[in-house]
């Protein structure tokens, strides 16, 4: 296995009009990352893309510039006139149990429901809009057709000094939130904060059950909380995969940093190598660890 440091080469980034044509774009950066493997019909790579925070070396590359981080079977090829500059390194981690590693990965975290794949974040934040209007009998008051707007709307008008009592309970019973429960005021923010609250366990409980099945668990801070946080949720379209005109197509992300301890070296292992969760072939998966 291969561990590589990408970038675009300056000359090419600072006078073309790439940067702007990748921005935002995964399906691109994919298509163009396969030019790395050109004997390669099958994807087995991973790779997370990340912006540089400062200057590589001595080389000229700048903060502001798209980096890419893969890993690989075969050792990227940088050919004559290449888009990239390549800095590749044999990867074979020394992994043992009981292990403990920082890590960073950006995830397309989804939950299966009814033989379909949901995003976890909204699947967590309509499940907890339908439990509060079920709780406070607004239900009724539901037109046909609902979406979360509905329900924030339907909750702030009629929700009342129940849910707000109930919400303020909510948080309280958090120990994450608990201490800023102080510093809310008002039916409107205690919602916000619940509904963090809410997708933050959600994104936790899938993590949690991704470590046991892939080799690992989280490591807790002497609160009691896993050492887990999550960052940067956005939405990624891929009209390029859409069916028909008009549809809907992409997937969710959401960056993850933590503490974990490995529990299977093995498993582990091949989750460094192949990734954690789905959308891959997108810029997700990619485990990045280092030793505590």
């Amino acid at each position: 296995m291969y561990f590589s440091r990408v970038r675009i080469r300056p000359d090419i980034y600072k006078s073309s009009q790439l940067a702007r044509e990748l921005e935002g774009n995964v399906y691109g950066c994919h298509q163009l990352l396969w030019d790395l493997f050109p004997e390669q019909d099958k994807r087995t790579f991973l790779y997370r893309e990340e912006i540089a925070r400062e200057q590589i070396g001595p080389s000229p590359a700048v903060r502001g510039e798209p980096l890419y981080y893969v890993v690989s079977q075969n050792k990227p090829i940088e050919l004559e006139g290449s888009l990239f500059k390549v800095e590749s390194k044999e990867y074979d981690p020394r992994l043992a149990n009981g292990l403990c590693l920082q890590f960073d990965c950006r995830v397309n975290p989804v939950v299966s429901r009814q033989g379909k794949k949901h995003d976890v974040a909204m699947d967590a934040q309509l499940q907890f809009w339908a439990s509060l209007i079920k709780s406070h009998g607004l239900d009724v008051s539901l037109p046909a057709k609902t979406d979360k707007g509905i329900y924030k709307r339907l909750l702030l008008e009629k929700g009342g000094a129940a849910l707000e009592a109930e919400l303020s309970e909510l948080l309280a019973g958090d120990r994450y939130y608990a201490e800023r429960l102080g510093q809310i005021s008002g039916l409107a923010d205690k919602l916000e904060w619940a509904i963090k609250a809410c997708v933050d366990q959600a994104l936790t409980s899938w993590m949690i059950k991704q470590g046991e099945r892939c080799g690992f668990t989280l490591l807790s801070g002497d609160d009691g909380l896993p050492k887990l946080q999550n960052s940067t949720y956005a939405w990624h379209g891929l009209q390029q995969k859409a069916v028909k005109k008009g549809e809907k197509s992409g997937f969710s992300s959401v960056d993850f940093t933590g503490e974990l301890q490995i529990t299977d070296a093995e498993k582990f292992r091949q989750t460094l190598f192949t990734g954690l969760g789905r959308a891959k072939a997108f810029g997700c998966g990619l485990l990045m660890v280092r030793r505590l």
